[in-house]
């Protein structure tokens, strides 16, 4: 009985991957192979280097925002995502549907606000912050002035970044 030791060979040299087998010694002694014919493509080699979401927060919790038509009050997560450039919000921190977005690159300016009518009772007025963009001023409410000026300083370091 003889044995094929280039068969052997070649099936040692075969590397088991995620995403199938992928052989060592094509049939060129190693030459590469055509785009498409078993390799991962770029986009997915990149994507295993790129951060997760929860990398790109750089600061998240509860704040008031208040409505642009209505003009409620309402207690929204927000996510400041310095990768992005953005400040999501969400209905609540479990929520995957983003509720809004805020362009980062858009803002002019984040300055102390002022309580209004309707605003969230027993809060201190130094929680108020507005963040104006070329769009819109939006007033928001920390749960207190500390918060309330972690978020400008968070805000306003991402936009030295920028």
């Amino acid at each position: 009985m003889s044995s094929n030791p280039s068969h052997q060979r070649r099936s040692h040299g075969v590397c088991l991957q995620e995403g199938g087998a992928v052989g060592l010694d094509g049939p060129a002694g190693g030459a590469s192979t055509p785009a498409g014919a078993g390799r991962p493509s770029t986009s997915a080699l990149y994507s295993q280097f790129q951060s997760t979401e929860s990398d790109n927060r750089s600061f998240e919790g509860i704040l008031f925002k208040r409505g642009a038509l209505l003009k409620p009050w309402k207690p929204r997560w927000f996510v400041l995502d310095k990768t992005k450039h953005q400040l999501r919000y969400y209905d609540s921190r479990q929520d995957k549907e983003c509720k809004g977005v805020i362009e980062l690159g858009e803002v002019e300016s984040v300055t102390n606000g002022t309580p209004t009518m309707g605003a969230p009772k027993n809060i201190e007025e130094k929680a108020f912050f507005d963040l104006k963009t070329t769009r819109r001023v939006y007033n928001f409410c920390a749960q207190d002035c500390l918060n309330a000026q972690l978020w400008i300083d968070s805000v306003q370091s991402c936009l030295s970044d920028a």
